[in-house]
């Protein structure tokens, strides 16, 4: 049951990133979405390299998340200073 309330919810952030108009919007629900993808793999895969899995999916896409972050934080900080 919770795996399938998993997959609507990243259906539903899917959907909600295609609809976003700016990019801080697509991040945020990118980002939950791959929270969610994380928790599916941890409860589908019920064995300890499932949940190595779910973590180093985590942890990667969380990285990922702030590098985007960060450098949509620089370009505006570029184009207030020019």
């Amino acid at each position: 049951m919770l795996i399938e309330i998993l997959g609507i919810i990243v259906v539903f952030m899917a959907l909600r990133t295609l609809l976003a108009q700016n990019r801080e919007e697509r991040l945020l629900y990118l980002n939950a979405m791959s929270f969610a993808i994380s928790a599916i793999i941890g409860l589908y895969i019920q064995t300890p390299f499932g949940a190595i899995i779910a973590i180093t999916y985590f942890v990667a896409s969380t990285i990922s998340s702030n590098a985007i972050a960060y450098s949509l934080g620089r370009v505006k900080e570029e184009i207030m200073v020019k």
